[in-house]
């Protein structure tokens, strides 16, 4: 049968438990928050829109250098997003994009139809290249546009659609970290059975019985009844000392009834003595 002492030892360490438990979900909020990124809005990057006349494309490139010419900023599309394209002219005009255009090298078979090139003001607003792709410089926050359409300039030549750099490359939106305030003033964690929170120390638990009855030294001792199970955590730190065990006499009583015994012993065979040798005299 486990003593009192190992009883009280063990219930203490699992009342913690219960309470370091009771905790985690405040404590991970408060460590945790975790933020989610667009890859391509991370380092330098450029907006490339595609207006095939039936449909507009947009991507988000990422840079692999500083500034990029028109026609790599294509090829990175490609690469990163599976952008379908060919070029004409050695390679240095566009001929297809996203499938629509000439087959072959001659970018402009289909004319009047061709593709348009033209530059964002950053505002929502857009100009038209007055140089080829292959000599064009795009850097970080760019934005470039190709529209399949007839006419000559970029008063007749069909525009992009109205876009910013954001409405291409969404900025991911920060999560902010908890604060410590934010994390002390999130709601405690009900109290389970046998434990109390750690803000209320040397208190017993309401949900038992227990109460406190004054002694002349000035002590306190809990009383239960047999009907309200082992002591919690509140009601042992309540409490100075620990019950005895099994209910029975102490060390320092059998002790001294042990030597009261003896004493009392003694002094019988010592009378016995006197009173023989005063019945022999």
């Amino acid at each position: 049968m486990p003593t009192v002492a190992a009883t009280a030892l063990r219930r203490p360490v699992a009342a913690a438990l219960v309470v370091v438990a009771a905790s985690i979900p405040m404590i991970l909020p408060a460590i945790t928050g975790a933020t989610s990124a667009c890859a391509a809005a991370t380092g330098p990057h450029a907006a490339l829109v595609i207006d095939t006349g039936a449909g507009t494309h947009s991507f988000c490139v990422a840079l692999d250098a500083t500034t990029v010419s028109g026609i790599h900023l294509i090829e990175l599309a490609g690469t990163q997003d599976h952008l379908a394209y060919g070029f004409g002219s050695g390679g240095q005009a566009v001929c297809r994009l996203a499938g629509v255009g000439p087959q072959g090298d001659d970018c402009f078979a289909d004319y009047p139809d061709y593709w348009g090139y033209w530059h964002g003001d950053g505002h929502g607003g857009w100009t038209w290249s007055s140089s080829g792709a292959a000599s064009a410089r795009i850097g970080d926050g760019a934005l470039d546009a190709w529209v399949w359409g007839s006419g000559d300039s970029g008063t007749t030549h069909p525009k992009p659609p109205p876009a910013a750099i954001h409405d291409v490359c969404v900025p991911a939106a920060p999560t902010p970290a908890a604060s410590p305030s934010s994390a002390r003033s999130m709601p405690p964690a009900a109290p389970s059975s046998g434990a109390r929170s750690s803000a209320s120390p040397g208190r017993a638990d309401p949900s038992t019985d227990a109460t406190r009855s004054p002694k002349p030294s000035g002590e306190a001792v809990v009383k239960r009844s047999p009907s309200d199970g082992p002591p919690t955590a509140g009601a042992l730190a309540a409490a100075p000392n620990p019950p005895p065990a099994s209910g029975g006499p102490g060390p320092g009583l059998l002790v001294a009834i042990v030597l009261g015994t003896a004493l009392a012993g003694g002094g019988w065979l010592r009378s016995r003595s006197s009173r023989r040798g005063r019945s022999a005299g």
